[in-house]
């Protein structure tokens, strides 16, 4: 697959993850709710919830095709072609390029940012996918600004889209 193809196709997956994330919202009148195994600064959101029942009566999952054999606590699933799946609310027009940048929605937010991420991808595919959906030809090891931001790994990069704006989740079951 060229470095075009493959990118086009990370752009088909990280829609699928903020598509899930919006219809879950749709179907529970809320986002999952944040982790309860790391810190809340982070904005890592329970992705777990987008494949398995948190216990409420209104969820018409499971929202993705992925499973979750991920050992990693629940800010991520496994991601079918690559490492793995994370979804992060992070406060609106904030700067990161990782789920690990202390920007997460606050409580006293009114409006936040959903991002779907993907590990490891190489680090020229992220390069290519800020190129189609920002228009930046930066070559940069990361990009912290724009809907897509990513951060250079050992052995890849963290790549990331953001989505549509949401309220701070209500309090689910964890």
């Amino acid at each position: 697959m060229s470095r075009v193809d493959e990118a086009k196709f990370l752009i088909g997956q990280l829609n699928t993850v903020l598509d899930a994330a919006e219809q879950y919202s749709r179907d529970n009148s809320s986002l999952p709710s944040i982790t309860s195994d790391t810190d809340t600064n982070f904005g890592y959101l329970n992705i777990n919830h987008l494949i398995e029942n948190p216990g409420l009566s209104t969820w018409k999952g499971p929202y993705l095709p992925y499973d979750d054999t991920w050992i990693g606590g629940d800010q991520y699933i496994d991601h079918p072609d690559y490492i793995a799946t994370q979804l992060l609310l992070k406060e609106k027009d904030s700067q990161w390029a990782r789920g690990s940048t202390e920007t997460g929605c606050e409580s006293s937010s009114s409006t936040c940012s959903v991002a779907a991420c993907i590990w490891l991808v190489p680090t020229k595919i992220a390069q290519e996918i800020n190129h189609i959906v920002d228009g930046s030809s930066s070559i940069e090891s990361s990009d912290a600004t724009g809907k897509v931001r990513y951060d250079k790994a050992f052995g890849g990069a963290l790549i990331c889209m953001i989505g549509d704006d949401y309220p701070m989740p209500s309090a689910q079951l964890n």
